[in-house]
């Protein structure tokens, strides 16, 4: 089968690699669509994510989804033709923190595409069937992969604790920073700022539910926010970008004894806070790690049409045009908010607005 590679920085490459056999508990599964997330994109451009460098050849992907093309033994609850989204974490049940219902914090969690486990880009793949969630028609195989980042935006909603005519402020609009603008505007915010620098993604954070637009290529974002808010700030700030300058962003802009959450990742492994406004605010500030049990929640508002979690899905590309998908999403080009691969999909490619 075909499968893409990760060999170092900008370096992807599409080889032929060995189809596997499902074992006990596993399930073989045809990959139908792999969104390209901000954490892939740190492997691809610096060779790590968070610290953990590919030092082999790895297989990047982690926002899957696919039909199931056999079951191991012991696997009741899935069938072959059953279309899947594809968890992306395996812990091991057994450890403190899996048993206290926090397998997010597994202490030997595996996870696909950080190395060394591979990930979806391939056509391809054995997994765990309990890690594989059955969806329903009515979502779509790109709809199914996004069902991870909205996941994750709605475990970063929960620790934001986002309460009815609170003000908040989203940073960063990629696909992340979208499902959260949502969610706030169905946790029934007042005011949701966004901040980005490109035009084409504060248009749909725009409609996704944001009222406050700030473009910081044009406008200081904190002086902005704390003029629209009379000097108050927001209740609540989420950080959802690369958190350079945008975790002291959150800070200043969030009121007196506000609360602020990191969901983005740091490019060099490293962020800081001015201390002497967290102290003085007193903010209750929180890391958010991927996503705590939230499948079902994320397949409800899909099914039932209050999140969209298509539209922000721009460009789609085949597998052998996986470098092409990252390098568009890595440059921000042609209006691009979300990278597929597809890897059954066949040219000519949909790209920009006929997606």
């Amino acid at each position: 089968m075909k499968t893409s590679l990760f060999y170092g920085p900008r370096d992807i490459r599409i080889e032929e690699t060995s189809d596997a056999e499902p074992g006990p508990g596993q399930v073989l599964v045809e990959v139908t669509a792999v969104g390209i997330c901000g954490s892939d994109l740190h492997t691809y451009l610096l060779g790590n994510v968070g610290g953990v460098a590919a030092n082999d050849p790895l297989t990047l992907g982690h926002e899957a989804a696919g039909v199931v093309l056999a079951v191991g033994d012991g696997v009741e609850h899935l069938k072959v033709g059953q279309r899947v989204a594809i968890d992306p974490a395996t812990p091991c049940g057994v450890c403190e923190r899996c048993e206290a219902g926090e397998q997010h914090l597994c202490l030997k969690l595996e996870f696909m595409g950080l190395f060394p486990y591979h990930g979806a880009m391939r056509e391809r793949m054995v997994h765990p069937a309990h890690c594989c969630i059955p969806v329903p028609d009515s979502v779509t195989d790109i709809g199914a992969a996004m069902l991870e980042p909205l996941g994750v935006a709605l475990h970063g909603s929960r620790l934001a604790n986002i309460k009815i005519g609170e003000d908040v402020a989203i940073l960063g609009c990629g696909a992340i920073g979208l499902f959260l603008i949502r969610l706030a505007r169905l946790a029934g915010a007042r005011h949701i700022f966004a901040t980005d620098k490109h035009p084409w993604r504060l248009a749909l954070a725009e409609s996704y539910g944001a009222d406050q637009i700030i473009n910081v290529s044009e406008t200081d974002p904190i002086a902005e926010v704390m003029r629209i808010t009379n000097k108050r700030g927001v209740d609540v700030a989420i950080e959802a970008a690369w958190v350079e300058s945008t975790a002291n962003q959150c800070a200043e802009m969030a009121r007196y004894g506000g609360r602020v959450v990191i969901v983005g990742i740091p490019g060099e492994d490293e962020m800081s806070f001015k201390a002497s406004v967290v102290r003085r605010k007193e903010l209750d500030i929180k890391y958010s790690r991927r996503m705590k049990n939230t499948y079902p929640a994320a397949i409800s508002l899909a099914t039932t049409g209050q999140v969209d979690t298509d539209r922000m899905a721009t460009h789609q590309f085949t597998l052998e045009q996986t470098r092409e998908g990252f390098e568009t999403a890595s440059t921000y080009a042609d209006g691009v908010v979300r990278a597929i691969i597809m890897p059954n999909l066949v040219p000519p490619v949909v790209t920009g607005d006929q997606a």
